[in-house]
């Protein structure tokens, strides 16, 4: 009695896993494979295993997290896709802030999600996400604050503890200007204190204060 052919591997959209949680990748790759159309394809740990990867097997997809214990996953997007030219790049991080999602995006990625996705939403990333339809975290989606590029200027000087006199200092600006987009910024970001203009500058993904990703 005839039943369902199961699809064969070459029916199956290849990726591959780059993650230096070995649960975490051993479950996802679990479930991809649980699905008719993707397969795991090889999975690497840092970023020298994953370039050894990527060089040695056929991928469509990669699946890579930003903090490996040799280096940054964004510096691996460019690489990945010198490799794989069609290959579509999918960033799952625990830090789904604008900024990282700004570069990653920039750099080549195809979407960029939060680890705590939902599965359904992750696999719907692998399977169609791409540069024209990329997929976001809502979390991760730059905020409704503009700034110019002198203010944010001024913003990473007050990340890094200077006072106005100092900014003018090290901006080549006058103290006078300084002050002015110190309290332009301020405005924008909805806050009374210099402190507060750093901490919610920080929290939107302006700016990163001493973070290691």
């Amino acid at each position: 009695m005839g039943g369902v052919t199961p699809p064969t591997d070459a029916a199956r959209l290849p990726v591959l896993l780059l993650d230096d949680h070995r649960v975490f990748t051993d479950l996802l790759a679990m479930s991809l494979g649980m699905q008719p159309d993707l397969a795991c394809v090889a999975v690497a740990h840092s970023a020298r295993e994953g370039l050894a990867r990527a060089a040695a097997v056929d991928f469509a997809v990669a699946v890579i997290d930003l903090q490996l214990p040799d280096g940054g996953g964004l510096d691996l997007i460019p690489l990945l896709r010198a490799l794989r030219p069609a290959a579509r790049i999918v960033v799952l991080t625990a830090h789904p802030r604008p900024d990282l999602a700004e570069r990653a995006l920039g750099a080549g990625a195809v979407a960029f999600l939060g680890k705590d996705a939902p599965l359904t939403r992750i696999l719907d990333a692998v399977r169609h996400a791409d540069a024209a339809n990329p997929v976001v975290e809502a979390g991760a989606r730059p905020g409704g604050v503009e700034l110019t590029h002198r203010e944010l200027d001024v913003l990473r000087e007050l990340g890094q503890g200077r006072d106005a006199t100092r900014i003018a200092a090290a901006l080549g600006i006058s103290v006078h200007t300084a002050r002015d987009h110190i309290k332009a910024l301020m405005a924008k970001l909805g806050v009374h204190t210099q402190l507060d203009a750093v901490v919610s500058a920080e929290r939107r993904g302006l700016i990163t204060l001493g973070a290691r990703y």
